[in-house]
């Protein structure tokens, strides 16, 4: 059994690669929200000078990555890209678009 949910990072028109999580459940986009919440707090002064300063889509999703993996030596089970929210499986808990 899972709790099988994706995730989507979008700005404007531009939308992330589709992160989906196996165990996520419905904790997951919360997770993702609190993210962007202390991602903007932190870039809100810096003028936009890099990509995850403007809040790039595909370049806040590697970030996001990043931030749930560090620490582990290997992520081996729970999570994995697809290009839409079709292209793996979120049938318990669906999939959120998390507006930048």
């Amino acid at each position: 059994m899972g709790a099988r949910v994706s995730i989507q990072f979008k700005n404007e028109e531009e939308t992330s690669a589709v992160l989906f999580s196996h165990w996520g459940g419905d904790k997951f986009p919360e997770e993702a929200k609190e993210y962007v919440k202390e991602l903007k707090e932190e870039v809100k002064d810096n003028k936009g000078s890099s990509p995850l300063d403007r809040l790039e889509p595909q370049i806040v999703m590697v970030d996001f990555i990043r931030d749930l993996t560090t620490g582990m030596k290997r992520s081996s089970s729970n999570l994995y890209l697809g290009i839409n929210e079709n292209d793996g499986d979120n049938s318990d808990y669906g999939h959120f678009i998390i507006e930048l």
